[in-house]
């Protein structure tokens, strides 16, 4: 019996004990003395002068690029590609390398470890997205550290503390499947985290679910954006606001949509902030208070590499300075970022993203060869429509999987065919595929494209 079934087997209170019990494990390991000197100096930097910030990425940048030195792989590439690593403009020289895919680090996970750290003394990680591909791979503790304190000093922009308590709705399996009944979440005590169940929220539990942040009434709200958008369409249809509304939500691990941005600030009445990072810690970018998207030039490398066919859209590439145990270089994220036409005012140093337009895999094929992106500006203002996802099984077909919310008319659906008309043109078949829910990947993230192409 593994220990996801003895967790399963449990009384809900025991399980609520057990949630407590890892929180506290994970709390101890990431938040000591050594995370809050990094914190400290994380904070310091974020408003650095651009002269001290080049420092800083030449002096992290050259002592990663000497860990990878250790690497099998990193040793041949580097020979292969005839890359000095010596040269004064060090930067510049790595851009002989090719771009690593994800495919290739699954591929070559034994010859990335460096050899020179030992396993007993590093931290297994993992990543999965929603295309399923997973990644296991070895991290440092101070990484980890790193990493946490970045995203807690995003936090911080917004008055959020460690001890907020905060209603967590991401894709955490604390709540058997099995189990038909509320509560559909679960308390993490030393963590300050209410669980709550991303596969279980339904019409039918939906009064469940906004029952207990009344009766929590938690100051912030995180989770994957698909899930509190869905909640707060919930929140709408109750006809009365949360007992007392959140100062905050913020999102990540999925693309965050303009309609449901929108639609949580509706509901929740407060502002909805968006993060953008993974578990590799190649890239990270933070939104402030102003609405800017910040990167975090002082955390990794991040390069924007304009598409082919689209010059305006950029892969997020990025190396992670912070983990020398797995070093990587010039990796792939797999995300797409648009860049402002001008820098805006800002205390906040270096580069800023207008904004995170998803994966690759979110874009849509036509017959010509187009690739059509952002096209969630078709449901922006069919308010009728409580979940919507695009499924393109050939060049010649594009179907729009839509959970309708009650009102929902055939006026609807003439509206949807006609701004998806708009956009896509008569090139391919457009059809509309009405269903109960939509199909989330093991980790509870929704895809808003998918596509067999």
């Amino acid at each position: 019996m593994t220990a996801e079934d003895v967790y399963k087997s449990l009384p809900i209170t025991l399980q609520h004990l057990a949630c407590s019990i890892e929180g506290w494990r994970l709390s101890s390991r990431r938040y000591d003395h050594e995370f809050r000197g990094i914190n400290k100096t994380l904070n310091r930097r974020a408003e650095s002068s651009l002269t001290e910030g080049e420092k800083l990425k030449n002096t992290r940048l050259r002592a990663h690029v000497q860990a990878a030195l250790h690497s099998p792989f990193w040793e041949e590439r580097f020979e292969q590609y005839g890359v000095n690593v010596s040269v004064e403009r060090l930067e510049e020289e790595l851009k002989k390398l090719p771009i690593l895919t994800k495919k290739e680090v699954q591929d070559q996970v034994e010859n990335i470890q460096s050899p020179a750290i030992k396993k007993d003394n590093l931290l297994s990680s993992h990543t999965s997205g929603t295309t399923g591909s997973g990644l296991v791979f070895y991290e440092t503790s101070a990484a980890e550290k790193e990493r946490w304190a970045v995203w807690w000093r995003y936090r911080g922009w917004h008055d959020i503390t460690q001890d907020m308590w905060c209603g967590y709705f991401g894709g955490r399996s604390v709540v058997p499947l099995t189990q038909s009944g509320p509560p559909f979440w679960r308390l993490n005590y030393p963590g300050r985290q209410i669980l709550f169940s991303g596969y279980h929220l339904s019409p039918q539990t939906s009064a469940d679910y906004l029952t207990a942040l009344d009766e929590y009434s938690p100051p912030w709200l995180h989770g994957y954006p698909s899930l509190l958008s869905l909640l707060a369409g919930y929140l709408l249809e109750r006809g009365k606001p949360l007992r007392k509304s959140p100062s905050i939500v913020t999102t990540g691990a999925e693309n965050l949509l303009p309609q449901q941005k929108d639609l949580m600030e509706n509901a929740f009445g407060c502002p909805v902030r968006q993060h953008y990072g993974q578990a590799e810690s190649v890239a990270n970018i933070s939104e402030c208070p102003r609405g800017h998207l910040h990167v975090d030039e002082d955390f990794s490398l991040i390069e924007f590499v304009p598409l082919i066919d689209q010059p305006d859209v950029y892969r997020i590439v990025g190396t992670n300075w912070s983990n020398p145990a797995f070093p990587l270089l010039r990796y792939d994220t797999g995300d797409l970022a648009r860049l402002p036409a001008e820098r805006p005012t800002c205390r906040i140093a270096g580069r800023v993203v207008e904004s995170i337009d998803g994966r690759k895999e979110d874009y849509v094929v036509l017959p010509s060869g187009a690739r059509l992106g952002r096209l969630d500006h078709i449901f922006k203002d069919l308010t009728q429509i409580r979940e919507a996802q695009i499924y393109q099984p050939d060049h010649e077909t594009i179907i729009f999987r839509i959970v309708k919310r009650e009102g929902y008319t055939h006026t609807d659906e003439r509206r949807l065919l006609g701004e998806a008309q708009k956009r896509l043109g008569r090139e391919v078949v457009i059809k509309v595929d009405y269903v109960s829910c939509l199909e989330r990947s093991k980790t509870g993230k929704l895809r808003f494209v998918v596509s067999k192409i």
